[in-house]
Protein backbone atom coordinates (compact mmCIF):
# COMPACT_ATOMS: atom_id res chain seq x y z
CA UNK A 1 0.00 0.00 0.00
CA UNK A 2 1.48 3.39 -0.94
CA UNK A 3 0.91 6.55 1.06
CA UNK A 4 -1.07 8.25 -1.72
CA UNK A 5 -3.59 5.42 -1.62
CA UNK A 6 -3.91 5.30 2.16
CA UNK A 7 -4.22 9.07 2.55
CA UNK A 8 -6.45 9.39 -0.49
CA UNK A 9 -8.84 6.68 0.66
CA UNK A 10 -9.05 8.09 4.19
CA UNK A 11 -9.60 11.67 3.00
CA UNK A 12 -12.14 10.67 0.34
CA UNK A 13 -14.08 8.40 2.71
CA UNK A 14 -14.10 11.09 5.41
CA UNK A 15 -15.54 13.62 2.96
CA UNK A 16 -18.26 11.25 1.76
CA UNK A 17 -19.14 10.27 5.32
CA UNK A 18 -19.26 13.95 6.27
CA UNK A 19 -21.74 14.67 3.49
CA UNK A 20 -23.85 11.77 4.72
CA UNK A 21 -23.78 12.95 8.34
CA UNK A 22 -24.81 16.39 7.15
CA UNK A 23 -27.85 14.86 5.44
CA UNK A 24 -28.81 12.89 8.55
CA UNK A 25 -28.50 15.89 10.86
CA UNK A 26 -30.41 18.23 8.57
CA UNK A 27 -32.92 15.73 7.22
CA UNK A 28 -32.17 17.04 3.75
CA UNK A 29 -30.24 16.26 0.59
CA UNK A 30 -26.65 17.20 -0.22
CA UNK A 31 -26.62 20.87 -1.32
CA UNK A 32 -25.36 21.41 -4.87
CA UNK A 33 -24.59 17.72 -5.53
CA UNK A 34 -28.15 16.43 -5.23
CA UNK A 35 -30.52 19.00 -6.77
CA UNK A 36 -33.87 17.50 -5.78
CA UNK A 37 -36.81 19.87 -6.10
CA UNK A 38 -38.61 18.26 -3.15
CA UNK A 39 -35.55 18.63 -0.94
CA UNK A 40 -37.69 19.57 2.05
CA UNK A 41 -38.71 15.93 2.43
CA UNK A 42 -36.62 14.52 5.33
CA UNK A 43 -36.93 10.97 4.03
CA UNK A 44 -34.80 11.72 0.96
CA UNK A 45 -32.09 13.26 3.09
CA UNK A 46 -32.08 10.40 5.58
CA UNK A 47 -31.83 7.76 2.84
CA UNK A 48 -29.03 9.71 1.15
CA UNK A 49 -27.20 10.12 4.45
CA UNK A 50 -27.47 6.46 5.40
CA UNK A 51 -26.20 5.28 2.02
CA UNK A 52 -23.26 7.71 1.98
CA UNK A 53 -22.17 6.95 5.54
CA UNK A 54 -22.52 3.19 5.05
CA UNK A 55 -20.62 3.29 1.75
CA UNK A 56 -17.83 5.42 3.24
CA UNK A 57 -17.41 2.97 6.13
CA UNK A 58 -17.32 0.03 3.73
CA UNK A 59 -14.47 1.62 1.75
CA UNK A 60 -12.31 1.61 4.88
CA UNK A 61 -12.67 -2.14 5.42
CA UNK A 62 -10.49 -4.39 3.27
CA UNK A 63 -13.07 -7.09 2.41
CA UNK A 64 -15.78 -4.56 1.51
CA UNK A 65 -13.82 -1.61 0.11
CA UNK A 66 -14.88 -2.27 -3.48
CA UNK A 67 -18.56 -2.49 -2.50
CA UNK A 68 -18.39 0.89 -0.79
CA UNK A 69 -16.62 2.50 -3.74
CA UNK A 70 -19.18 1.02 -6.16
CA UNK A 71 -22.06 2.34 -4.04
CA UNK A 72 -20.61 5.85 -4.00
CA UNK A 73 -19.91 5.84 -7.74
CA UNK A 74 -23.37 4.49 -8.59
CA UNK A 75 -25.19 7.06 -6.44
CA UNK A 76 -23.21 10.00 -7.77
CA UNK A 77 -23.59 8.93 -11.40
CA UNK A 78 -27.33 8.53 -10.87
CA UNK A 79 -27.45 12.09 -9.55
CA UNK A 80 -25.64 13.27 -12.68
CA UNK A 81 -27.95 11.44 -15.07
CA UNK A 82 -31.29 11.84 -13.28
CA UNK A 83 -30.86 15.22 -11.60
CA UNK A 84 -28.09 17.33 -13.14
CA UNK A 85 -28.64 16.56 -16.81
CA UNK A 86 -32.34 17.60 -16.71
CA UNK A 87 -31.46 20.66 -14.61
CA UNK A 88 -28.79 21.73 -17.12
CA UNK A 89 -31.16 21.10 -20.01
CA UNK A 90 -33.69 23.49 -18.49
CA UNK A 91 -31.11 26.10 -17.40
CA UNK A 92 -27.95 25.71 -19.52
CA UNK A 93 -26.52 29.09 -18.45
CA UNK A 94 -26.78 28.41 -14.71
CA UNK A 95 -23.20 28.52 -13.44
CA UNK A 96 -24.13 27.09 -10.05
CA UNK A 97 -25.73 24.06 -11.66
CA UNK A 98 -22.69 23.49 -13.86
CA UNK A 99 -20.49 23.61 -10.79
CA UNK A 100 -22.62 21.05 -8.96
CA UNK A 101 -22.80 18.76 -11.96
CA UNK A 102 -19.03 18.85 -12.53
CA UNK A 103 -18.32 18.26 -8.84
CA UNK A 104 -20.65 15.27 -8.76
CA UNK A 105 -19.10 13.91 -11.96
CA UNK A 106 -15.53 14.33 -10.66
CA UNK A 107 -16.31 12.69 -7.31
CA UNK A 108 -17.93 9.75 -9.11
CA UNK A 109 -14.70 9.38 -11.06
CA UNK A 110 -12.71 9.34 -7.81
CA UNK A 111 -14.97 6.59 -6.48
CA UNK A 112 -14.41 4.53 -9.63
CA UNK A 113 -10.65 4.98 -9.24
CA UNK A 114 -10.96 3.70 -5.67
CA UNK A 115 -12.95 0.71 -6.93
CA UNK A 116 -10.25 -0.04 -9.48
CA UNK A 117 -7.51 0.16 -6.86
CA UNK A 118 -9.29 -2.20 -4.49
CA UNK A 119 -9.97 -4.73 -7.26
CA UNK A 120 -6.69 -4.45 -9.13
CA UNK A 121 -8.62 -3.22 -12.17
CA UNK A 122 -6.50 -0.72 -14.08
CA UNK A 123 -9.24 -0.18 -16.65
CA UNK A 124 -11.69 0.97 -13.98
CA UNK A 125 -9.05 3.29 -12.53
CA UNK A 126 -8.45 4.73 -16.00
CA UNK A 127 -12.16 5.35 -16.53
CA UNK A 128 -12.38 7.09 -13.18
CA UNK A 129 -9.34 9.23 -13.97
CA UNK A 130 -10.95 10.28 -17.25
CA UNK A 131 -14.20 11.27 -15.54
CA UNK A 132 -12.27 13.31 -12.98
CA UNK A 133 -10.10 14.79 -15.71
CA UNK A 134 -13.07 15.79 -17.90
CA UNK A 135 -14.51 17.86 -15.05
CA UNK A 136 -11.34 19.85 -14.38
CA UNK A 137 -11.32 22.03 -17.54
CA UNK A 138 -14.98 22.75 -16.87
CA UNK A 139 -14.04 24.17 -13.48
CA UNK A 140 -11.37 26.25 -15.20
CA UNK A 141 -13.82 27.72 -17.70
CA UNK A 142 -16.20 28.59 -14.86
CA UNK A 143 -13.34 30.42 -13.12
CA UNK A 144 -12.96 32.59 -16.24
CA UNK A 145 -16.67 33.22 -16.71
CA UNK A 146 -17.28 34.05 -13.06
CA UNK A 147 -13.89 35.59 -12.33
CA UNK A 148 -15.41 38.41 -10.25
CA UNK A 149 -17.15 35.96 -7.94
CA UNK A 150 -14.09 33.71 -7.76
CA UNK A 151 -11.91 36.67 -6.83
CA UNK A 152 -14.40 37.74 -4.16
CA UNK A 153 -14.07 34.50 -2.17
CA UNK A 154 -10.27 34.61 -2.00
CA UNK A 155 -9.16 35.59 1.54
CA UNK A 156 -8.32 39.27 1.96
CA UNK A 157 -4.76 38.56 3.11
CA UNK A 158 -3.93 37.09 -0.32
CA UNK A 159 -3.04 39.86 -2.82
CA UNK A 160 -4.01 40.12 -6.49
CA UNK A 161 -7.37 38.38 -6.25
CA UNK A 162 -8.21 38.61 -9.94
CA UNK A 163 -4.80 37.30 -10.94
CA UNK A 164 -5.16 34.27 -8.68
CA UNK A 165 -8.71 33.67 -9.90
CA UNK A 166 -7.42 33.41 -13.47
CA UNK A 167 -4.39 31.41 -12.35
CA UNK A 168 -6.62 28.83 -10.66
CA UNK A 169 -8.66 28.59 -13.85
CA UNK A 170 -5.50 27.86 -15.82
CA UNK A 171 -4.41 25.32 -13.18
CA UNK A 172 -7.73 23.46 -13.48
CA UNK A 173 -7.49 23.29 -17.26
CA UNK A 174 -3.84 22.18 -17.19
CA UNK A 175 -4.66 19.49 -14.63
CA UNK A 176 -7.53 18.16 -16.71
CA UNK A 177 -5.50 18.05 -19.92
CA UNK A 178 -2.66 16.25 -18.15
CA UNK A 179 -4.97 13.66 -16.56
CA UNK A 180 -6.72 13.04 -19.88
CA UNK A 181 -3.60 12.79 -22.04
CA UNK A 182 -1.31 11.06 -19.56
CA UNK A 183 1.39 13.70 -19.98
CA UNK A 184 2.95 14.31 -16.55
CA UNK A 185 -0.27 12.92 -15.13
CA UNK A 186 1.18 11.67 -11.85
CA UNK A 187 2.66 15.07 -11.13
CA UNK A 188 -0.62 16.71 -12.12
CA UNK A 189 -2.60 14.46 -9.77
CA UNK A 190 -0.30 15.30 -6.85
CA UNK A 191 -0.42 19.02 -7.58
CA UNK A 192 -4.20 18.86 -7.91
CA UNK A 193 -4.42 17.17 -4.51
CA UNK A 194 -2.20 19.91 -3.05
CA UNK A 195 -4.35 22.59 -4.68
CA UNK A 196 -7.63 21.30 -3.28
CA UNK A 197 -6.06 20.49 0.08
CA UNK A 198 -4.68 24.02 0.40
CA UNK A 199 -8.12 25.45 -0.37
CA UNK A 200 -9.63 23.37 2.41
CA UNK A 201 -7.18 24.88 4.89
CA UNK A 202 -6.92 28.43 3.53
CA UNK A 203 -10.46 29.06 2.30
CA UNK A 204 -13.10 26.54 3.35
CA UNK A 205 -12.27 25.85 6.99
CA UNK A 206 -12.15 29.58 7.90
CA UNK A 207 -15.44 30.20 6.06
CA UNK A 208 -17.09 27.24 7.77
CA UNK A 209 -15.87 28.37 11.19
CA UNK A 210 -17.13 31.89 10.51
CA UNK A 211 -20.57 30.62 9.46
CA UNK A 212 -21.11 27.17 10.99
CA UNK A 213 -24.88 27.55 10.56
CA UNK A 214 -24.64 27.62 6.75
CA UNK A 215 -24.95 24.12 5.21
CA UNK A 216 -23.36 25.35 1.99
CA UNK A 217 -20.08 26.14 3.72
CA UNK A 218 -19.86 22.64 5.19
CA UNK A 219 -20.71 21.11 1.84
CA UNK A 220 -18.11 23.17 -0.03
CA UNK A 221 -15.44 22.17 2.48
CA UNK A 222 -16.33 18.49 2.23
CA UNK A 223 -16.46 18.56 -1.58
CA UNK A 224 -13.01 20.16 -1.76
CA UNK A 225 -11.79 17.53 0.71
CA UNK A 226 -13.24 14.77 -1.45
CA UNK A 227 -11.60 16.24 -4.55
CA UNK A 228 -8.25 16.26 -2.71
CA UNK A 229 -8.67 12.61 -1.74
CA UNK A 230 -9.73 11.72 -5.27
CA UNK A 231 -6.60 13.29 -6.74
CA UNK A 232 -4.44 11.32 -4.33
CA UNK A 233 -6.22 8.11 -5.38
CA UNK A 234 -5.51 8.96 -9.02
CA UNK A 235 -1.84 9.52 -8.18
CA UNK A 236 -1.81 6.10 -6.51
CA UNK A 237 -3.41 4.44 -9.53
CA UNK A 238 -0.94 6.08 -11.88
CA UNK A 239 2.00 4.88 -9.78
CA UNK A 240 1.05 1.32 -10.79
CA UNK A 241 1.10 2.17 -14.50
CA UNK A 242 4.42 2.77 -16.33
CA UNK A 243 4.67 6.20 -17.93
CA UNK A 244 5.32 6.68 -21.61
CA UNK A 245 9.01 7.11 -20.89
CA UNK A 246 9.30 3.82 -19.03
CA UNK A 247 10.08 0.71 -21.03
CA UNK A 248 7.79 -2.22 -20.50
CA UNK A 249 10.39 -4.46 -22.05
CA UNK A 250 12.82 -3.63 -19.26
CA UNK A 251 10.32 -4.53 -16.55
CA UNK A 252 8.94 -8.08 -16.73
CA UNK A 253 6.77 -7.44 -13.69
CA UNK A 254 4.99 -4.63 -15.50
CA UNK A 255 2.81 -7.10 -17.34
CA UNK A 256 1.86 -9.04 -14.25
CA UNK A 257 -1.52 -8.86 -12.55
CA UNK A 258 -2.27 -5.36 -11.17
CA UNK A 259 -1.69 -4.84 -7.46
CA UNK A 260 -4.84 -4.88 -5.34
CA UNK A 261 -4.91 -2.19 -2.66
CA UNK A 262 -7.23 -2.34 0.30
Amino acid sequence: MNKAYLFGRAIFATAIAGLGVQCLLRGNVVPVLEPVSSSSLPLIGWITGLVLVAAALLTMLRPTAHYGAAMIAAMLLLWVLLLHVPALASAPTNGGEWTGALETFALSGAAIVLFGLTRGANRASTIGRILYGVAMPGFGVLHFIYVVYTASVIPNWIPAHVFFAYAMGVAHIASGLSLLTGVLSRLAARLTAAMFGSWVIILHVPRMLAHPDRPGEWTSMLIATGMCGGALLIASALSNIPSASESLADSPSAVSRPTVLA
